[in-house]
């Protein structure tokens, strides 16, 4: 009689997990953060890591917590005739200001990190917003101390060096610790309400190839970002499309077609 009543617990037990499982995915499905109408012209990156498309209050890779930390989108945009790259970043953390504060604490906004090697062990370039970006140092005890890693211009870095003093360092690299400005570029930022009623912010960065020392045309592009914490974090991947310049022997066969058609008409 105990065996059976304590199968028939188990069994509940089971049934009533199984359905807060069922009743919590439909709480983060109907919560997707949508794309901004900033986007129409350009291309989302394949995600090859942290959670993207959903803004679960209660729970974002790889950590816990109740903040609105999701970093939804990485897009890119790419002018093959000017070598302009755009990169660009969608997340619900305000990357406008650069802080947030909740429960107490500060939070910041970290830097983009890009490689053009196909290796993603080490990203040779930073995208920084221009905030003031500090640390999560002692995060977890009563010496809670944010440690500054200052402000710096906005643009293009070259980076010698990561700091990644976070919670979750599976969410690294975190911010720039130092590096050589490479551009300015263009940086346009905003945000806006997508068709799920959550907010969002977005900055999206233009800058010449060039800089880098690449030519015009290239096929890879991994980019990563996340906040002080690592709470949340978005990797991706891009295999821009190249285009061939025409070959010498083409040129040359275009060229004497045209003497040709010239010539005839001379004729006439």
């Amino acid at each position: 009689m105990d065996l059976n009543y304590k199968e028939g617990r188990k069994i509940m037990n089971n049934f009533f997990k199984s359905a807060a499982l069922i009743a919590l995915t439909s709480v983060s499905l109907s919560a997707s953060a949508s794309l901004l109408n900033v986007w129409t012209d350009w291309t989302l990156m394949t995600v090859t890591n942290g959670d993207t498309d959903t803004l679960d209050e209660n729970y974002v890779d790889p950590g816990y917590g109740g903040q609105a930390f999701d970093a939804e989108y990485l897009l890119y945009k790419y002018d093959s005739a000017t070598g302009t790259l755009s990169i660009g970043l969608q997340t619900g953390f305000d990357i406008l200001d650069g802080h947030y504060r909740t429960g107490g604490k500060d939070y910041y906004n970290g830097d983009i990190a890009l490689s053009f090697d196909g290796d993603k062990s080490t990203y040779e370039y930073a995208i920084d917003f221009g905030n003031l970006t500090k640390t999560y140092t002692n995060g977890l005890n009563a010496n809670y101390n944010p440690k500054s890693l200052g402000t710096h211009t906005a643009g293009l870095y070259a980076v010698s060096a990561w700091n990644n003093d976070i919670i979750f360092n599976s969410s690294s690299p975190f911010a720039m610790k130092s590096g050589s400005l490479l551009t300015t570029g263009m940086m346009s930022e905003g945000s806006g309400i997508g068709a799920d009623t959550k907010k969002s912010y977005y900055n999206m960065f233009s800058f010449n190839v060039g800089v880098l020392g690449l030519s015009s045309s290239f096929l890879s592009l991994d980019a990563h970002w996340t906040m002080s914490c690592g709470n949340d974090a978005i990797e991706a991947h891009a295999d821009i499309a190249d285009v061939p310049e025409p070959a010498p022997f083409a040129l040359l066969g275009l060229g004497l077609l045209g003497l040709a058609f010239a010539r005839k008409r001379a004729s006439k």
